[in-house]
């Protein structure tokens, strides 16, 4: 079995804070086990979602075409290493994904655990379709992507803070589903609310970002490549309309959502449930906020976007 070494634990840690996400403001709070298997994890995922967005969906048209076919080894090598990881293997990262050190804090801290490889299977196929450039046509094609996008990583939070740490030679969670279906509308919802939240960053950014389906941007009057335009606008009624939109089909899977957090809660411990409760009331803060006043989506300046989501993150008793 791997041996767990602090350095390389450290190291999953600081991928996870660079990343500055909700999801990392939160997990940092979990207890000591449940943090590091929390950081692992999350770090395994973060490197690979990095590279497609800010490495080679960065590149220019021609850059990318001419390397979509390494593009999608990479993915593929790094799912490999990671299956290899899940099951106590270590080495044999191709291409540098993931890090050694990322491979042997997941392999000393995952092998046994009845998680699996499906999340990190599931993150893999939703980063060749970014890799592929293929624009969702309709609601359920977001739905299928959000599987693997949102739902698997979420799923991984839901497991490290419910797992039965106690007693057993790894870990066992115990929850009355399957962590993905129980924490599928919440983490819907979670995704759907940061779309609309950087709407402005990821339009400005080109159609490459965009996860927005086809049928929902023509309902607007909008394409993929009429959105940067659009969102650099002041006032566009058409940005105003999707983002409602957006807020609107979150509140769908909220309130599914805090019937399934409502249900998981008592399951957990007092530092598990605080973390994650705090997660879907920063969220809720936001979305309120969206719901509230569309047009703060719609802000150019990135500080003042940033200081409304530190906000729902204060309010939720998170220490940023």
């Amino acid at each position: 079995m791997a041996k767990l070494e602090q350095s390389d634990l450290d190291y999953c840690l600081e991928v996870t804070r660079r990343g500055g996400s909700n999801l990392w403001f939160v997990g940092r709070s979990l207890p000591a086990p449940r943090r590091g298997l929390f950081a692992s994890a999350y770090a395994s995922m973060r490197v690979i979602d990095d590279f497609v967005d800010d490495d080679f969906l960065a590149r220019t048209a021609s850059e990318r075409a001419a390397g979509r076919a390494d593009a999608h080894r990479r993915v593929s090598d790094w799912l490999a290493a990671m299956e290899g990881a899940l099951a106590g293997r270590t080495g044999g990262a191709g291409n540098g994904l993931p890090d050694a050190r990322i491979l042997n804090s997941v392999a000393s801290l995952y092998q046994g655990a009845d998680i699996g490889a499906l999340p990190w299977r599931l993150l893999a196929r939703s980063m060749h379709h970014d890799i592929d450039e293929e624009p969702f046509r309709d609601w359920d094609d977001f739905v299928v992507y959000c599987e693997g996008a949102t739902v698997a990583p979420a799923s991984i939070f839901l497991y490290v803070v419910a797992a039965n740490l106690e007693g057993a030679p790894a870990a066992r969670h115990r929850l009355p589903a399957d962590p993905a279906d129980c924490v599928r509308d919440m983490a819907i919802f979670c995704y759907l609310v940061h779309i609309a939240r950087d709407i402005t960053k990821d339009a400005a950014a080109g159609p490459a970002l965009l996860t927005i389906p086809d049928s929902v941007l023509g309902a607007h009057g909008l394409t993929r490549s009429e959105m940067a335009a659009a969102a650099l606008r002041e006032g566009d009624p058409r940005m105003r309309g999707l983002i409602l939109d957006l807020a609107e089909r979150a509140g769908d899977y909220r309130k599914r959502g805090e019937a399934w957090r409502d249900r998981l809660l008592p399951l957990l411990g007092l530092r598990e449930r605080t973390a994650f409760s705090g997660l879907m009331a920063v969220y809720g803060a936001l979305h309120d906020r969206l719901c509230a006043d569309p047009d703060f989506a719609l802000l150019h300046d990135p500080d003042k976007r940033e200081a409304a989501r530190r906000s729902a993150l204060a309010a939720a008793d998170i220490e940023i």
